[in-house]
């Protein structure tokens, strides 16, 4: 008889945890589709037509893409957008 009880609660907490599972994931993927966020640059700016901040080239790098590079040495980033 015991183990019916245990079998019940197993069951009836699945059930609880999979409609919280959802209730999350629905509310979690709501939040991200209405987020509406411009991305800046760091010194609060918008980036230029090519996504790249105030002092960056826009560089073709062959088989790594264009990204956005500080002129002279320095490392590269992807555009922003």
């Amino acid at each position: 008889m015991k183990k019916i009880y245990v079998v019940l609660i197993a069951i009836a907490l699945f059930v609880c945890g999979g409609i919280t599972g959802y209730v999350i994931a629905v509310c979690a993927g709501n939040s991200a589709h209405s987020a509406d966020i411009d991305i800046t640059c760091i010194d609060g700016s918008m980036p230029d037509e090519n996504g790249c901040c105030a002092g960056e080239v826009y560089t073709d790098m062959g088989d790594l893409g264009f990204n956005c590079c500080p002129p002279g040495d320095g490392d590269c980033y992807p555009p922003i957008r």
